[in-house]
């Protein structure tokens, strides 16, 4: 994998625009499938007759855990299929020294959301997952632990192993970044209750932990970090609500 600094290999603005709209592709193909899929695990529980409307808490995993299913498996295709597969490999001591530096890059994004939400006097958003966990702690614990195991695989493999490796080969990997970032955290707008213009303060600090996952991904050539540093970051978010409610 080329370092942070390499030069892009196409240029041109059909080249761009093309690398852009593919990059759109794989996303809106990971979605597609993820409602697939949803659709596919809710079927069998309503014909069943269970009675999921009476567990909010049941209902959102259920849409969550094949929602990331689809995103990993059009990752890899994708991966597979237009670039040289995504790099995967047991984590050296300076892959874990970047696990760690993206850890505190990660963290450091949230400071710049509350004290961005302080400057400007406004009270953060509150995610959906955390007024769900909130009413039922239990769930925080579950999504500690699909973070894990599911969300930060899933969305790592679609946005960095696949969305951004392709439009490494156009904008370079600091372009690659920018948009695969911009893109990570668009996808998040809907996960913020109320909404409006006030979302922009959480999407700018998805838009930063975004690119700190893809300068660790650019800086170690191994998807393993990313995946690392995107579970641990959202488990401790989940677990520390849980502490604080």
């Amino acid at each position: 994998m080329p370092s942070i600094a390499a030069v892009p290999s196409r240029t041109g603005v059909l080249a761009h625009v093309r690398a852009v709209a593919v990059a759109l592709a794989i996303v809106v193909a990971g979605l597609a499938l993820g409602v697939v899929l949803t659709i596919a695990a809710f079927v069998p529980l309503l014909a069943l007759g269970i009675p999921i409307a009476e567990e909010p808490s049941v209902v959102l995993l259920v849409a969550l855990l094949p929602s990331q299913l689809g995103f990993a498996i059009v990752g890899v295709l994708a991966a597979v299929t237009l670039l040289d597969g995504v790099p995967i490999r047991t984590p050296t001591r300076r892959d874990l020294t970047w696990v760690a530096v993206g850890l505190g890059g990660s963290f450091a994004a949230v400071a710049v959301l509350l004290v961005a939400s302080t400057v400007v006097d406004l009270s953060p958003l509150r995610s959906v997952f955390g007024a769900s966990g909130t009413a039922d702690p239990r769930l925080l614990v579950a999504l500690a632990l699909l973070s894990i195991f599911v969300i930060a695989p899933g969305e790592e493999l679609l946005f960095r192993g696949a969305v951004q490796g392709r439009l490494r080969a156009t904008f370079g990997p600091v372009g690659a970044i920018a948009l695969a970032s911009a893109i990570f955290a668009s996808l998040h707008v809907f996960n913020f209750i109320g909404g409006g213009v006030l979302v922009v303060v959480p999407l700018t600090t998805l838009f930063l932990v975004g690119a700190v996952l893809g300068t660790v991904y650019e800086r170690t050539g191994n998807i393993v970090v990313p995946i690392a540093v995107h579970a641990l970051y959202n488990a401790t978010l989940f677990l520390s609500t849980l502490a604080v409610g």
